[in-house]
């Protein structure tokens, strides 16, 4: 339930210091070249949560505005709620379109999402829809249900419900939908996607099917398999259509990820099969760029164009940041390497100093209540502590080599 790490705010931790993300600038291509498109600019508070961010475009030499997307916390950080706003010109003021608002339990590892839209001739927020969600201790949502708000009634009524089932490895197996039918007071399935594993975890095969309820069975709909690329680190996905007529699998898209030796994903490449050639036909091509620190600096989207028999550009965003320095103490309680936790007295994040090995972190409270758990692969996560109440807790670090304590003081 990590609800400071937004879509946007792109914070991406690197040894002693972060990039937070300050703009974002998108051009388009033209028979002349690129030209400007639009930009975000990116806002944030004393304690580097994300305040807003405006989203404008570029229109006849002159910037304007488009929309804002604003961000409210709770005293410990923890998000309160997001709002949405769209510029008026007539008014030349900014006027509110929807917002969400957030309640975490911690305790019962839940949050509650309530979405509102504005109405402008009342002037007051009228409530759509809400969904509960339910996460288990490794943060891993195992669920929700989604209501929406009857005015006439006023009541909230079942809408949709999307459930997650994992193996004891954490790999994602079903996620499985079902609707509510007023008319008979239940619900009803209405579509499944199922996951295969290989015996090191690696996905090979996720399929969706759909709930024939005139036939009372599930039906195919779309299935994909998983495999690495044969000359380049990376994964090739085939994307196969289930042909009623036919009864059997119809190729459709063939999508191929190529990372690079840090396992940044370098290039994303779409093809299309042609059943009249038999072949893959190249249809798009993303790529993207970072810095030396792993940190991603631009990506640019191509299109096959047909008549010239090549790739064209299309679209292009850079992306800027600042950079900020995070103090890492000599920690004398660990003089022979441990790990350790920074900053510590901490806020909204902390980070894992000398990680070598993948290994799971619990968060315990001081009565020995687990209140948080996180499989850590990188010493550059970010885990996020700001729905912890202010105090002193107990951190377990548990790998292949054993586990190691230490304590985690809550401000």
């Amino acid at each position: 339930m990590d609800l400071n790490l937004l879509e946007g705010q792109k914070i991406e931790v690197v040894d002693s210091f972060y990039y937070r993300l300050d703009s974002a600038y998108t051009y388009i291509s033209n028979g002349g070249g690129w030209v400007l498109d639009s930009r975000s600019d990116y806002k944030y508070d004393e304690n580097n949560n994300l305040v807003n961010y405006v989203f404008q475009f570029y229109e006849s030499g002159a910037w304007k505005n488009g929309k804002k997307v604003e961000y409210t916390y709770s005293q410990g950080s923890s998000m309160l709620n997001t709002r949405t706003l769209k510029w008026d010109d007539e008014k030349s003021d900014w006027e509110y379109v929807w917002r969400k608002s957030y309640q975490q339990d911690i305790n019962n590892s839940s949050l509650v999402v309530v979405y509102s839209e504005w109405e402008t001739l009342s002037g007051k927020w009228v409530d759509r829809w809400q969904q509960l969600q339910e996460y288990n201790l490794a943060g891993r949502l195992t669920g929700y249900n989604t209501m929406n708000w009857d005015k006439d009634r006023n009541l909230w009524e079942n809408y949709w419900n999307y459930e997650c089932l994992y193996d004891e490895d954490g790999n994602l197996l079903e996620l499985m939908n079902k609707s509510f039918d007023k008319t008979v007071s239940a619900w009803g399935d209405e579509w499944q996607c199922i996951y295969e594993y290989d015996a090191d975890g690696n996905l090979t095969t996720h399929q969706i099917i759909d709930w024939d309820a005139e036939n009372n069975a599930w039906k195919n709909v779309r299935s994909f398999s998983v495999s690495e690329l044969d000359n380049a680190p990376g994964t090739v996905e085939v994307r196969e259509d289930w042909d009623v007529e036919a009864d059997d699998w119809r190729k459709a898209v063939k999508h191929s990820k190529v990372l690079d030796t840090k396992g940044n994903l370098i290039k994303d490449v779409y093809e299309r099969w042609n059943e009249n050639s038999s072949n893959w036909e190249e249809n798009r091509l993303d790529t993207y760029t970072y810095n030396e620190d792993g940190i991603k600096t631009e990506e640019e989207t191509l299109y096959w164009d047909e008549t010239i028999n090549q790739y064209s550009n299309h679209l292009k965003t850079v992306y800027f940041y600042t950079i900020i320095s995070i103090a890492q103490p000599i920690d004398p309680e660990f003089p022979n390497g441990d790990f350790y936790l920074y900053p510590n007295p901490a806020t909204t994040y902390v980070y894992i100093s000398n990680l070598y090995e993948e290994s799971v972190l619990t968060i315990y409270s001081t009565d020995g209540k687990a209140l948080m758990q996180k499989k850590i692969v990188s010493a550059n996560e970010p885990i996020n502590v700001s729905s912890l109440t202010k105090g002193v807790y107990v951190v377990t670090l548990k790998s292949e080599s054993g586990v190691q304590t230490t304590k985690l003081v809550k401000q």
